[in-house]
């Protein structure tokens, strides 16, 4: 790919990305969708593909892309139909255990946030290497268990003092509906197992603000039951590049002051784990 089509897509992540107030998900964003190495005419399958926003993103790069996306979920599928708007995207209703498709499908798999849903890692992990092409780009993912203490002050005290935390609920915090967390190491093991080669490892987001996962999602909860003012709702739409109010902007623009903390002094702990990784 030319240089000047790098500096494209480029150019319109960092634009879409604007109204994604969560530092963790949009260091998440960048790290896949630069990984990717995207390129026209790449088929992408997003494995956990939930209420549909990487598959939004990826579909506002501006390229010939053929997008689809898989979920257990009905629910989350009819989000997803809704807020990326886009009938080209193909959103299927299977499992990432038994995926249906054939060998050699994708040029390109995405699985952000799923590893620690999965009841069986090794057959999701195995069903990914089975569809995807030969050469082709897997990005995946994951809770780190060693995040730092100010996104779930909470957890990571009970964690570390009482070995244990709480599993359900609001104040289960990065822990809400996850089946465990991971070390790097661990995840890097399981994917080598299925004939994975990684190219990248590394743990995202170790600043962030105090109490950081319990603002996004409380934020979150307004967002998805209309309870926002209009006009906040559509600057932090983070499935639309939408102008954003002078409130909701300077806002976001201290969130990605903090955030650069990542890049001036990054540390081994993080909240996710990210893998990039090829057959």
């Amino acid at each position: 790919m030319s240089k000047q089509s790098l500096k494209h897509i480029k150019h319109k992540l960092d634009f879409s990305l604007k109204t994604v107030g969560d530092m963790a998900l949009k260091r998440r964003a960048r790290n896949i969708v630069e990984g990717l190495e995207l390129k026209d005419g790449d088929k992408v399958l997003e494995v956990g593909c939930g209420n549909g926003y990487y598959l939004s993103l990826l579909n506002r790069l501006g390229l010939k892309l053929a997008l689809f996306g898989i979920d257990n979920d009905q629910i989350a599928l009819d989000d997803a139909k809704k807020f990326i708007g886009d009938a080209k995207v193909k959103l299927i209703k299977a499992d990432g255990s038994k995926l249906p498709f054939a060998e050699n499908s994708f040029d390109k798999i995405v699985m952000s946030e799923v590893l620690e849903h999965v009841q069986d890692e090794n057959k999701t992990l195995k069903e990914a290497y089975r569809v995807l092409q030969k050469n082709g780009i897997f990005a995946l993912t994951t809770c780190n268990i060693d995040y730092p203490f100010l996104w779930d002050p909470i957890n990571w005290t009970l964690q570390h003092f009482f070995n244990t935390h709480i599993k359900a609920g609001f104040w289960a915090g990065i822990w809400n509906q996850h089946a465990r967390l991971y070390k790097k190491e661990r995840v890097e093991q399981l994917i080598k197992k299925v004939g994975f080669k990684i190219i990248k490892a590394e743990s995202l987001t170790s600043w962030c603000l105090p109490f950081n996962h319990y603002i996004v999602n409380f934020i979150a909860k307004l967002f998805y039951s209309h309870k926002l003012p209009k006009n906040l709702a559509s600057g932090m739409n983070k499935f639309k590049n939408n102008r954003q109010p002078f409130f909701v902007k300077t806002i976001f623009s201290t969130v990605n002051l903090y955030d650069n903390l990542n890049d001036i002094f990054p540390q081994k702990i993080g909240v996710s784990i990210f893998v990039k990784a090829v057959k």
